[in-house]
C-alpha cells in the first residue's frame, strides 16, 4: 500500500493512505532518511520511499505555491 508521511512524532510516522486515512507507523520499520512529504510503500516485508513520486509531488506543490503568489501580487 502506498502512504504519503504527513508529519514525524514521538517515534512514528503519522501517514496518510490513498484512502486518507492516517496510520501511525514506527520509524524503526521505515527507510532511514524518510522525511515529511515523502511517498512510500509498504509491500510484504518491504518498506521503500518512492522517491520519483515524491520528486514530482513536491514540483507540483512548487508550482501551485507559486502561482497562488504570484496572483497575490497582481491583486
Amino acid at each position: 500500500m502506498k502512504y504519503t508521511v504527513d508529519r514525524i512524532e514521538s517515534g512514528f510516522a503519522v501517514c496518510e493512505d490513498e484512502n486518507g486515512n492516517l496510520t501511525d507507523i514506527e520509524l524503526a520499520i521505515l527507510p532511514e532518511g524518510v522525511s515529511e512529504g515523502d511517498i512510500i510503500l509498504i509491500t510484504d516485508g518491504e518498506t521503500v520511499i518512492l522517491k520519483e513520486e515524491t520528486d514530482e509531488r513536491r514540483r507540483k506543490i512548487a508550482e501551485k505555491r507559486k502561482a497562488v503568489f504570484e496572483r497575490k501580487r497582481v491583486n
